[in-house]
């Protein structure tokens, strides 16, 4: 009898404990869940809106919980496909580092182009200085969108 009493009451906390996580998680996704939520000594706040508009922010956290790194702006040197365009990017690469040895350089592959990249830039218009001293060496270099970087690679 005391085994079972035993068991029954380790049950209940090992339960408790689950649904509290469980609330506790679907609070830290949604927002509103945790602006509604009750704590003593604190008022209470009541959100009356569209079912709609709850599942449209409940998808913009989830996709940017899912999107790896912050937008920003690149340089793109080189972009190509082709049995000969590896070797065309890592060219451009040795002539980049050659004339640029202080800047960040990125090879990439995503098939079928292989990419070269320069610096991170949260603006366009904070790569057009580089851009300016690229142009004589790299004539078809322009800014491109990144949506992956990672914010420790910002200057």
């Amino acid at each position: 009898m005391r085994k079972t009493l035993y068991f029954i009451a380790v049950l209940f906390f090992l339960i408790d404990g689950v649904l509290a996580q469980q609330e506790s998680s679907r609070a830290s996704v949604n927002p509103f869940v945790s602006v509604q939520s009750r704590f003593e000594g604190q008022g209470h706040v009541t959100i009356k809106q569209s079912q709609a508009i709850e599942q449209m922010m409940l998808l913009h956290i989830q996709v940017n919980q899912n999107t790896p790194g912050v937008e920003g702006f690149r340089i793109q040197l080189y972009s190509g496909t082709g049995a000969k365009a590896r070797q065309e990017a890592q060219n451009v690469r040795g002539r980049f580092l050659s004339a640029f040895p202080n800047e960040k350089i990125t090879v990439e592959y995503k098939a079928p182009f292989w990419t070269v990249r320069v610096g991170y830039f949260r603006h366009k218009h904070e790569s057009l200085p580089l851009l300016r001293r690229l142009r004589p060496s790299f004539p078809n270099s322009y800014s491109v969108r990144d949506a992956g970087i990672r914010p420790e690679l910002f200057d």
